[in-house]
């Protein structure tokens, strides 16, 4: 009746039909998903503050307590988490430099309890850096086996 061709692109097409509903359904599950992670980041020293041809340099360490752990649900392949430094100046409004970024594979190197350099130099376009307030912050973007990544 049927020749085997015919019948094995019917299973294939049922079969890649299923899995196309499972990944969307495994995506869907994220919307649900809520953590709270815990953080708490101080500036710990300016190891070396300069001008270097006509734009402000300077190096930092860090304390860092944290647990992402519970960023971590079953759909999670990683987090990339980075700190930030925010500040403003009249050149360029707002500025945003990554000083320090990991990748983290699984729950348990999620906690981050340590004392450490800036792995990036904070390099302001200019000489508008000094006297400026600051922010340091701690952010992170979980990328999922399935579905979107949550920023």
């Amino acid at each position: 009746m049927h020749t085997a061709t015919y019948r094995m692109n019917a299973v294939l097409t049922m079969a890649f039909s299923g899995l196309i509903v499972l990944c969307f359904a495994v995506a869907l599950t994220e919307i649900f998903f809520h953590s709270d992670p815990s953080v708490d980041l101080r500036l710990n020293n300016v190891h070396y503050f300069k001008q270097h041809r006509r734009n402000d340099e300077m190096v930092l360490s860090f304390n860092m307590k944290s647990d992402l752990s519970s960023c971590f649900g079953w759909n999670t392949k990683q987090l990339f988490a980075y700190i930030k430094i925010v500040y403003e100046t009249k050149k360029h409004g707002r500025n945003e430099v990554i000083v320090w970024d990991t990748i983290i594979r699984s729950r348990e190197e999620a906690g981050i309890d340590d004392t450490f350099m800036s792995k990036y130099k904070l390099v302001d376009n200019g000489a508008d850096l000094r006297g400026r307030n600051v922010n340091v912050t701690l952010a992170w973007n979980v990328m999922p086996y399935i579905g979107k990544s949550r920023f």
